[in-house]
């Protein structure tokens, strides 16, 4: 799979739908399951990818929250990579409630 904004926009509806049909009644477990299934997504791991999760999100977060969520000697990358965190778990996030809604 290609990283492209339409494969992003797959990916986010995918774990959205898994974590529904997963806990369609536990918000706890449900946000878990989100995060814990962002953190390891190509999106967030490869460096590369992030370009597109940044581009695609309307998520992306604030400079000012990644640093002060960073570790203080974090670089560059580090800080990139926890925006896409951030930025996609937000889409995944908004997928959900559309769905739930």
């Amino acid at each position: 799979m290609g990283w492209t904004e339409l494969n992003y926009r797959q990916a986010v509806r995918g774990i959205a739908e898994e974590a529904v049909n997963e806990y369609p009644d536990q918000y706890d477990k449900r946000q878990e399951y989100v995060s814990d299934s962002v953190d390891g997504s190509e999106y967030v791991i490869y460096y590369g990818a992030n370009e597109i999760v940044l581009a695609a999100s309307q998520n992306e977060p604030d400079a000012n929250d990644v640093r002060s969520m960073s570790n203080n000697d974090a670089d560059w990358r580090t800080m990139r990579a926890l925006a896409a965190y951030l930025a996609m778990e937000a889409d995944v996030m908004e997928e959900i409630a559309r769905k739930v809604a």
